[in-house]
């Protein structure tokens, strides 16, 4: 039964246009309309052409005047316009809770009597410099991108983050009430959940590996390729699929396929993406930088065990020996080719770990679980703040 109550969804784009936030904000919108009466789409923001001029001239003179980059993300002109254009919004509807998913920018300067639970699978101050887009900024910029971060935490009733690693961050640097930051998961973002009972792979044949991401530095694609081929050279009988990027050096083994790009909004490509997934025995993705890496959660919801690297949020959603391996940020491409070797040569365990991470999709991976929380979280809030 839906709870009587309605929900503000704050964004500057469109929740329901499966491009915002990477389709996060569909999925979240879709999640909450299945637990509140009603969800009130607060976005998309209008354009301001006198706005989008005014930055462009600013950001052209900061470049030159600091040879380095200015963050347009978090802008303090860009975030007034917005809480301007919200609380116009907030006249025209009655809301019980006000919903903002990484939507510092939006809420930082935003007055209103209705509570905010903002959301995000990181801070300003965490991903400068941990994510290549956030490095090189002015110390100006920084300044201000962190004024913006902390007056939305400041601006929030309560604050949600998909990762223990974020969570923490906040309480020790931005100084959030530890009694308000709550951690919850994100779940898949695909629309087709397999039946388990369809997940019928050959754990004693070959095993097939998926590289999956489109930043194949950043993914630590070529920690894949040394791993694998020091276990190919041992005469193991394994496959790699790498999926959404081009290898920088040409590969010419052929255990090893590459498909460029995959548009999952096109039938034939995500109808391939989906047999690529049932397929596959293991993920392999030993990523040098990762918030909340939503497509371990696709892996998990086709029984795949997921071989990663302890860095950023990862360890939120890997757990070691249950759902995969996480290793150190610090491991060698032998390690992680030690650690898939004991896979290989226990297949009994291998098959464990798929049941493990398929059980770990359906308890709590997965966007039904993620607003049942969320239903949890907006009522203990509109109940303290009333």
């Amino acid at each position: 039964m839906k709870e009587k109550k309605n929900v503000g969804f704050i964004t500057a784009s469109d929740p329901n246009d499966k491009r915002s936030w990477s389709g996060i904000h569909y999925r979240m919108y879709k999640a909450l309309l299945n637990e509140f009466d009603e969800v009130y789409v607060l976005g998309p923001m209008p354009k301001s052409s006198a706005l989008n001029k005014t930055l462009k001239i600013f950001n052209k003179i900061h470049v030159k005047l600091f040879s380095k980059k200015y963050n347009v993300f978090h802008n303090i002109l860009v975030s007034k316009f917005y809480a301007s254009k919200i609380s116009t919004k907030l006249k025209r509807k009655k809301v019980d809770i006000l919903f903002a998913p990484a939507a510092a920018t939006e809420i930082a300067y935003l007055k209103t009597s209705t509570p905010i639970c903002y959301l995000s699978d990181t801070s300003f101050s965490q991903i400068n410099e941990y994510y290549k887009i956030f490095s090189g900024i002015s110390a100006l910029s920084i300044k201000e991108s962190n004024l913006i971060e902390q007056k939305a935490i400041n601006n929030s009733s309560t604050q949600i983050y998909s990762s223990k690693w974020a969570a923490d961050y906040v309480i020790n640097n931005y100084k959030a009430n530890s009694k308000n930051v709550r951690t919850v998961s994100f779940g898949a973002n695909i629309d087709f959940i397999p039946e388990k009972t369809d997940l019928k792979k050959d754990f004693g044949g070959t095993i097939n590996f998926l590289f999956l991401g489109v930043d194949w530095e950043r993914k630590g694609g070529d920690i894949v390729l040394e791993s694998l081929n020091i276990l190919i050279d041992k005469g193991f009988d394994i496959t790699l699929t790498i999926c959404g990027c081009v290898p920088p050096n040409q590969i010419t083994n052929s255990r090893i396929k590459v498909i460029p790009f995959l548009n999952k909004n096109k039938s034939e490509d995500y109808n391939l993406f989906l047999e690529m997934l049932f397929q596959t025995h293991i993920l392999f993705v030993p990523t040098r930088a990762d918030c909340t890496p939503i497509a371990f959660c696709e892996a998990n919801a086709f029984g795949i065990p997921v071989i990663t690297t302890d860095t950023g949020g990862v360890n939120s959603i890997i757990e070691n020996d249950i759902n995969g391996y996480a290793l150190s940020f610090e491991a060698k491409p032998i390690e992680y080719a030690n650690q898939i070797q004991d896979l290989l040569n226990n297949r009994e365990k291998l098959k464990e770990l798929a049941e493990q991470s398929r059980l770990k999709f359906d308890n709590e991976l997965n966007w039904n679980y993620w607003g049942k929380k969320m239903r949890e979280i907006f009522l203990s809030t509109i109940e303290k703040k009333g």
